[in-house]
């Protein structure tokens, strides 16, 4: 279960940055929301289920339920604390002005209530990375139009560099990270296993998912060269996996190792390989006719 709460995290950046929404709108908002989900659902889900990695753990009848509930309670929890920053966020610059009086001043606030929601969270033992996302996606609804337009202005170019400044960041630490993990404990065939989870386990949760959901009527609308896209795209393994790894305390955990050097593995070779990829699966599926629908079973509409 802790392979799978780290693997379930995918990289949607190299898919995101081929789709244009104004093209592409619904795909766009498809293809970046799964990514947010997957996300959120991994770093939840490993920190319910870290705590049975211990060595002395016991695991019963009842610790699936345990865990569901946990899982929900962490969930909740860490929403709850990003709504309340960023609706507090929204309500100052809203109701006092003198704040909106500077564009410098009005990205510090924006970037201070983030940190405070993810600060706040990690001391309430939540996730500091959910509070933080649903704390941006609140934000971006509300307080966004309670800024000047300079401040508008301004704080999409503040924040827009620093994410791509941190990502290159994220990307080139894990590369240069690879390397110093050569001294430990590697399973070629554990990284096989997790690998072909990951293929099958994309393919059941996209294209065969919309298919047995056809069956009870439910109609996606989406073109069967989208969903094999979002199917390719999605099995791009993010930093996040590797991040949260690292977390896992070896004394407390003997296979550390393997899982650490796994999940690394996993992470360079899916970003090489179907992130270099992608691109070429966009042009190679688009068409100047029209697509087919899974609902359509193979006909042209």
């Amino acid at each position: 279960m802790l392979m799978c709460s780290l693997l379930c995290s995918s990289d949607v950046i190299a898919a995101v940055s081929l789709i244009s929404y104004e093209a592409q709108p619904k795909l766009f908002s498809i293809v970046f929301g799964e990514g947010i989900i997957n996300d959120a659902v991994s770093i939840i889900l490993f920190n319910t289920v870290l705590k049975y990695t211990k060595k002395n753990s016991e695991i019963t009848w009842g610790t699936p339920l345990t865990i569901l509930s946990d899982f929900l309670k962490l969930g909740f929890n860490s929403l709850f604390i990003g709504l309340i920053f960023a609706l507090l966020s929204s309500y100052v610059l809203k109701r006092f002005r003198v704040f909106s009086k500077n564009p410098v001043m009005e990205s510090m606030m924006i970037f201070c209530f983030g940190y405070l929601s993810y600060v706040i969270s990690e001391v309430a033992h939540c996730s500091g990375i959910i509070s933080l996302l649903t704390a941006g996606v609140v934000m971006a609804h509300y307080t966004w139009y309670n800024l000047s337009p300079q401040g508008k202005q301004s704080s999409f170019i503040v924040f827009q560099f620093l994410g791509y400044a941190t990502e290159a960041f994220v990307f080139a630490y894990l590369g240069l990270t690879f390397f110093s993990y050569q001294g430990l404990k590697w399973s070629p065939g554990l990284f096989g296993c997790e690998l072909g989870v990951i293929l099958v386990g994309r393919l059941g949760g996209t294209i065969i998912l919309v298919y047995f959901l056809q069956m009870f009527g439910f109609r996606s609308g989406i073109p069967l060269k989208d969903m094999i896209f979002i199917w390719y795209a999605g099995m791009i393994r993010g930093a996040i996996a590797f991040g949260l790894v690292l977390r896992i305390d070896g004394e407390k955990f003997a296979n550390r190792d393997v899982i650490v050097t796994t999940s690394l593995s996993l992470v360079v070779f899916t970003t090489v390989v179907f992130g270099s990829t992608v691109s070429l699966l966009q042009r190679c599926l688009k068409s100047k006719k029209k697509g087919v629908t899974i609902e359509d079973g193979g006909k042209k509409q």
